[in-house]
């Protein structure tokens, strides 16, 4: 929380790109206004959406016209 507790910034991405070993957040608030958090490990399996170890996206081949 900063800004006198009126803004949360809440990373949602686990494990992003399936390079780093982050975990993200989801926050509920139920109707006292009370925050809970629960946390979301990153997973041992590599997403498959990942990228390289050089960090460049793999270049996708042109269709043919």
């Amino acid at each position: 929380f900063f800004a006198k507790r009126q803004l949360v910034t809440i990373f949602t991405a686990p494990n992003y790109c399936g390079e780093f070993d982050n975990a993200g957040a989801m926050m509920t608030v139920d109707k006292d206004l009370t925050c809970s958090f629960q946390i979301l490990k990153p997973s041992d399996k590599k997403s498959k959406y990942a990228y390289g170890g050089n960090g460049a996206r793999e270049v996708t081949p042109l269709r043919p016209n």
